[in-house]
């Protein structure tokens, strides 16, 4: 239903080595850029000099997580949690050269140029955000709140919360909730932290509208979208934004309005084994960021909005390969690798 073709990392071209944005877009870097490697033309004679070198980069790599400025800090928060997601990329890949250090002869340590945040309006400028899901609804603060500009931890707080203060929501965007500011203007918190006002579960008008369920899958040809029964919710539907008969789906989960809701993991059920992947659902629809696991042992990390795969996406081997792919309302774009 929602799996990514494996085969993606393998269709990577060689001269996606050497892609480059588009000029339309801005590449930025963490403030140490790119770590660069060493080169030793008889290692055995530097046995603990390429130790201590890579010991040192892997301390570069953990630092490598924001800009060389606070203004660009504020400017691209978007930019950080990308980084600090490179920068366990980069730690796990140098600590792979280490065993080029018991090598005897020349022994080449490489480079690693897997840092870069793409700007765009809808990622990473302060201000913009992702693609939000209206919603209309009373909520209350569970406890003492923060906050922020934006959906997520990266954007500045703005204000607060009192524990029990109500608020109105209108908007949703992964595990964050876009709401009327006390005070004017909107402002964003964590769903965590939010709980439905005392009576608002009765009334219907404060209720997201339940979508149409139709059509269901069974008899829809392989590929079609349209929605699936869960084995373990029957009445629960999901959105299956590729039909694949014969997988059986469970979602551990809440199920509201006939459709799946709020975080949880989904797993599938095939001929090949079973996979699983965890994420917040909107109105019966992946909607903000998941992580896949499947069953060969790739892992897929990227957003969903509306059901569809929309965004960067990477994804990682069992054997360590490493592929970006950029989707457009599900559709597979510019792939390069990591």
């Amino acid at each position: 239903m929602l799996r990514i073709c494996a085969a993606a990392i393998a269709a990577v071209p060689v001269a996606a080595l050497s892609m480059v944005a588009a000029a339309s877009a801005k590449e930025l870097k963490p403030k140490f850029g790119n770590i660069d490697g060493v080169y030793y033309s008889d290692v055995s004679g530097n046995r603990e000099a390429c130790r201590q070198a890579i010991k040192n980069k892997i301390a570069l790599c953990r630092q490598n997580t924001n800009f060389e400025s606070i203004t660009k800090n504020r400017k691209y928060k978007g930019c950080l949690p990308i980084f600090r997601r490179q920068a366990q990329s980069c730690v796990v890949h140098f600590r792979h050269q280490m065993s080029k250090c018991d090598l005897s002869g020349a022994a080449r340590i490489r480079d690693f140029t897997g840092f870069s945040c793409t700007v765009t309006a809808t990622v990473v400028e302060e201000g913009g955000g992702s693609e939000i899901a209206p919603l209309d609804r009373q909520m209350a603060a569970r406890t003492r709140v923060n906050l922020r500009a934006g959906p997520g931890t990266g954007f500045r707080v703005v204000g607060s919360l009192a524990a029990g203060q109500a608020v109105q929501a209108t908007g949703r965007t992964g595990d964050w909730l876009r709401i009327a500011r006390p005070g004017g203007g909107t402002a964003f918190v964590h769903g965590d932290f939010m709980v439905v006002s005392a009576g608002q579960e009765q009334q219907p008008k404060d209720r997201e509208a339940a979508p149409a369920v139709s059509p269901k899958c069974p008899g829809m040809r392989r590929g079609a979208e349209c929605w699936r029964e869960l084995a373990n919710k029957p009445g629960c539907y999901i959105f299956n934004s590729r039909y694949s008969p014969g997988i059986r789906m469970t979602w551990s989960g809440a199920c509201s309005g006939g459709v799946v809701a709020g975080r949880g993991t989904l797993r599938l059920r095939h001929s090949s084994g079973s996979d699983e992947a965890t994420g917040p659902m909107v109105r019966g629809k992946p909607h903000g960021r998941w992580v896949w696991r499947e069953s060969n042992g790739y892992v897929y990390e990227g957003p969903y909005v509306d059901g569809k795969r929309h965004g960067r996406w990477v994804a990682r081997t069992a054997d360590g390969r490493c592929a970006i792919l950029n989707f457009n309302r599900g559709r597979i774009g510019r792939t390069s690798i990591c």
